[in-house]
């Protein structure tokens, strides 16, 4: 069997490319080309990020940020005197 992305053996013994790993729907590569190929497509768990409008990527960000804000004890309701 061969790497979606690769094309080379995939049941080899190829450590740099990492493990085998089935991607449902798609077949079977090696763990270190999908994850390249994911990082290519910008995907995040199952949000590929490259297809959201302009406006709909700006939201998420700032969704992103008031959640760590939020866990980092940052959006607190109290006034910053500097």
């Amino acid at each position: 069997m061969k790497c979606l992305f690769c094309h080379s053996a995939v049941l080899q013994n190829q450590k740099s490319l990492g493990d085998p790993i089935t991607l449902p729907g798609r077949g079977i590569a090696h763990s270190q080309c999908a994850e390249k190929d994911l990082i290519s497509q910008r995907v995040f768990t199952s949000i590929p990020l490259k297809s959201l409008a302009d406006s709909d990527l700006y939201e998420l960000k700032e969704f992103v940020l008031t959640e760590i804000n939020e866990r980092e004890g940052l959006n607190s309701n109290e006034v910053e005197l500097f």
